[in-house]
């Protein structure tokens, strides 16, 4: 059985990334399921625990960041690059600028939401949106945002078409 230590640190980097929820029906019980094929974290073997805290450890982004160039991209462990990051932002607040409901959903609401639908991770109101977000799901993100983007210019263009 896995020490009491390795299944708090489990918990606790879950928690960390915002893969833990309620109960085992989260984020954290699938990775421990898709590691190890086991639904309970306190059912693994030590070398099963420590495979699922190297998985863990693999999706941290890192501690410090290098010194980098505004064109330089790190690979922060295979999570979202700020490229990326910045691409997703921009979309977003594109989709606010082109949306007639003054009243509608805020930029982060807009792009928590893309999050949940494109990489089915929910977020922490108060994380960085992009946490748990590695660079092939932004890649996705990113053309899920274009697709938005570029519907709603056509929506509008028609609109003012037809209206003028």
């Amino acid at each position: 059985m896995a020490a009491k230590e390795q299944i708090m640190k489990i918990y606790a980097i879950g928690t960390q990334l915002g893969i833990k929820g309620k109960g085992r029906d989260d984020l954290l019980h699938e990775l421990v399921y898709s590691v190890t094929g086991k639904s309970s974290v306190s059912e693994l073997t030590d070398s099963e625990a420590k495979a699922v805290l190297s998985e863990l450890y693999k999706r941290q982004p890192p501690a410090h960041k290098a010194k980098r160039r505004d064109n330089e991209e790190l690979g922060y462990n295979g999570m979202a690059t700020p490229g990326q990051q910045r691409l997703c932002w921009r979309y977003c607040y594109r989709l606010k600028e082109l949306d007639p409901n003054p009243g509608s959903a805020e930029v982060f609401e807009r792009l928590k939401g893309a999050i949940k639908k494109v990489c089915g991770t929910n977020i922490i109101p108060t994380d960085d949106p992009f946490r748990c977000v590695t660079q092939e799901q932004c890649a996705k993100l990113i053309e899920q945002l274009k697709r938005y983007v570029n519907t709603t210019e056509r929506r509008a263009k028609r609109q003012g078409d037809g209206s003028g």
